[in-house]
């Protein structure tokens, strides 16, 4: 009888020892991920900073730091896409990723080019991935292999690279000079935030399952989280500086933008998890503390920057002079 009263509170003991070393794990990982955010998020401003003090300068340190982050995104979506059996052309995305987002910064800043940018280097992606197909001694999924190295090329470069059209738009000519930083503040802070929000609520009062097969520890709860911190955010930003473009378009506007960027966010994290479980990964990679890789900390970002770029279209804004 005492044996068994002992055996139990052991195993009691034992699980409570669990739970907490559980806990402590669960907060190192909150620790760790918030200074990987704050500090590659620290380094966005300061780009976006220095090309708004320097407006002479276009916005060539957001794209220099963009071109240089889409290196490990590219290495890290072609590492999931081997694992899920294709074999991309990742030299050559390494090689035109880059000089994509720098030309991208050329035609915004000036530049002229016979046919867009971005249609220039679809071409030149796609042409590349073909004629690398013929170099390799097999056909066996060469649509796949083909397929791989462009989509990467889609979701690392061109998707992101919407943040340097961001920079260079406005949406009343003559306003305040901080109009491009401030569109690309907002896209990359309030779809992150979401991110934010939704583990802080959801870890705690999460209850009913998201998508459970893409990730186990999303819920509605913790997406009601996230939406409510986009929210709060945006007002924050435009109570605390009421210059923002952004302040002018009213109140339901401004809300349906923090709706779109949150579910942007929330859904650019379930697609890239979907990629991960795809490829049989935890992470896309173990660069970043807390997060893993690149794509683990940019994912909201892709997903949120077209929806921005086209609410603000809507919106009459257009590319700054």
């Amino acid at each position: 009888m005492e044996a068994d009263k002992a055996g139990t509170g052991m195993g009691g003991g034992g699980r409570t020892a669990g739970t907490q070393i559980k806990r402590r794990v669960r907060i190192r990982n909150l620790v760790l991920r918030s200074f990987s955010s704050l500090s590659i998020l620290c380094l966005m401003y300061l780009a976006l900073y220095c090309d708004t003090r320097h407006g002479d300068s276009g916005g060539w340190a957001w794209a220099v730091l963009a071109a240089l982050l889409s290196i490990p995104a590219l290495r890290e979506f072609y590492r999931l896409a081997r694992s899920c059996g294709a074999r991309p052309f990742s030299a050559a995305g390494y090689v035109l990723g880059p000089l994509w987002i720098l030309a991208i910064e050329w035609e915004l800043s000036g530049g002229s080019a016979p046919i867009g940018v971005d249609t220039i280097f679809l071409i030149a992606a796609a042409i590349a991935a073909m004629l690398l197909q013929l170099t390799r001694r097999t056909n066996e999924d060469a649509p796949i292999h083909v397929a791989a190295s462009l989509f990467g090329m889609v979701y690392c470069v061109f998707l992101p690279g919407l943040t340097l059209r961001l920079h260079h738009l406005e949406l009343s000519p003559g306003g305040w000079p901080a109009h491009g930083m401030e569109f690309v503040v907002v896209c990359v802070f309030v779809s992150k935030v979401a991110d934010v929000g939704a583990l802080l609520i959801g870890s705690r009062w999460g209850r009913h399952k998201m998508i459970p097969r893409l990730s186990p520890g999303k819920t509605w709860e913790g997406a009601a989280g996230g939406l409510a911190f986009s929210l709060l955010l945006l007002q924050f930003m435009i109570l605390t500086e009421p210059r923002m473009a952004l302040a002018g378009l009213g109140t339901g506007s401004q809300l349906l933008l923090s709706f779109l960027l949150a579910a942007a966010g929330m859904a650019g994290d379930l697609i890239e998890s979907a990629f991960k479980r795809g490829g049989g990964r935890k992470d896309a990679g173990r660069g970043i503390p807390g997060f893993g890789g690149m794509l683990d900390l940019i994912d909201s970002i892709i997903a949120a920057a077209p929806v921005m770029y086209l609410f603000l279209l809507v919106c009459g804004a257009r590319q700054a002079p």
